[in-house]
């Protein structure tokens, strides 16, 4: 198979993963505004409540940087979700939210090892095509 076609491809899979991460980013972002979380400071409280629309913010970004072919994005995509894998570790572990939420944020972890698998291949093919 041609390196080109490859990279189309792994840049097609990334769009998906990256619109359906974005898409579930934002409904938890909805889905937490409307149920909220146990903290008693207001501020503290909104601050954690944005973290999933501040993550579907940094999805978009990145998934324009992957669809412009520009240095270094598959290395910002690879640390997002990492930051997001964790940070959404300790939000189960902090708060002991109900099934259906745990349900929301692990489909979002489990995008983004996806993502992280499909950034890890796709910073080897811009290696390949650009040395």
């Amino acid at each position: 198979m041609d390196i080109r076609v490859m990279n189309r491809a792994v840049t097609i899979s990334s769009s998906v993963i990256y619109s359906v991460n974005i898409i579930l980013s934002v409904a938890l972002y909805s889905v937490l505004s409307y149920v909220g979380l146990p903290v008693t400071n207001i501020v503290e409280r909104q601050v954690l409540i944005s973290v999933p629309l501040m993550s579907a913010l940094f999805n978009a970004l990145i998934l324009a940087m992957i669809t412009m072919s520009l240095k270094y994005a598959e290395y910002y995509g690879i640390f997002k979700s990492g930051l997001a894998i964790a940070i959404y570790s300790g939000y189960i572990a902090a708060f002991s939210p109900p099934t259906y939420l745990v349900l929301f944020m692990g489909s979002i972890m489990a995008l983004c090892v996806i993502q992280i698998l499909l950034l890890y291949y796709y910073a080897k093919l811009q290696k390949l095509m650009f040395g």
